[in-house]
């Protein structure tokens, strides 16, 4: 638990995707071709001036990597307001701050940060970025062979190198005989020996989340789209060393004004 007054809110919600309690949805990625209403890059129109906002399908970006999953709240979504849970990276639970989004146009929102027991923080956004567009960099519909190959390792991971092939996963040189599965969309579970060892998750943009399991898990667990596991080992951000997000982000964000 931590204290967030308003004026911290006000600095924090720039950089948050954020929330509390329990009864969520499983992340899902769209049923469609086409993004979340919320992923793209936004400006957020605070009072200390205009800020940059990055979300893919599913996590919120701070810093320039994926930070904070999301996770749709059950039971509070209409055509226009999405309510989320979100979990820092890391984290083996939900953090005591909600965000809701609301759409007010086809390129604009309203952003809401309610920090657990404290007065809701809100601010007007506008798109950046094309929305819901096919080939939007920071979804992760229709991109499960980009699993497959070189990753390099981040700020926020231990290894430096991974390499993922259908039967062998090498991190900093070391072989693993592997079998890969998807086991839903954005998302490949990895056994080895017959148990679950990790997870291998699309996290938009460049970059992807190898969330190792804790012993225990089940390759049901594993496979089960209605149920998340929020408790990992670790996970470590891994960035494809090709690609071209980053450039276009930074691009977007110029725009701000």
């Amino acid at each position: 638990m931590f204290e967030v007054t308003k004026r911290s809110a006000l600095k924090v919600i720039a950089a948050a995707g954020i929330v509390a309690s329990m009864a969520a949805l499983p992340f899902t990625a769209p049923a469609h071709a086409e993004s979340p209403f919320h992923t793209g890059v936004w400006q957020l129109n605070t009072p200390e001036g205009p800020r940059g906002l990055v979300v893919s399908d599913w996590l919120v970006f701070e810093d320039g990597l994926p930070k904070r999953w999301l996770y749709r709240r059950a039971g509070t979504n209409d055509e226009n307001q999405f309510d989320f849970f979100s979990r820092t990276m890391g984290d083996s639970g939900y953090t005591p701050v909600g965000i809701r989004v609301y759409r007010t146009g086809e390129n604009s929102m309203k952003y809401t940060l309610a920090p657990k027991g404290e007065e809701p923080v809100e601010v007007s956004a506008v798109r950046l970025s094309i929305p819901n567009f096919e080939n939007s960099c920071l979804s992760v519909e229709k991109k499960g062979k980009r699993f497959f190959g070189n990753w390099v390792g981040t700020t926020g991971s231990k290894l430096k190198k991974l390499n993922v092939g259908k039967t062998k996963m090498t991190i900093d040189g070391e072989a693993r005989e592997i079998t890969i599965e998807e086991v839903r969309v954005g998302r490949m579970g990895i056994t080895e020996g017959g148990k679950p060892v990790a997870f291998l998750t699309d996290a938009g943009g460049d970059y992807a989340v190898l969330q190792w399991f804790k012993p225990g898990v089940t390759v049901e667990q594993m496979r089960n789209k209605e149920r998340e596991i929020l408790d990992f080992a670790s996970e470590e951000i891994v960035r494809n060393p090709g690609g071209d997000c980053d450039r276009q982000i930074a691009s977007r964000l110029k725009a701000m004004k």
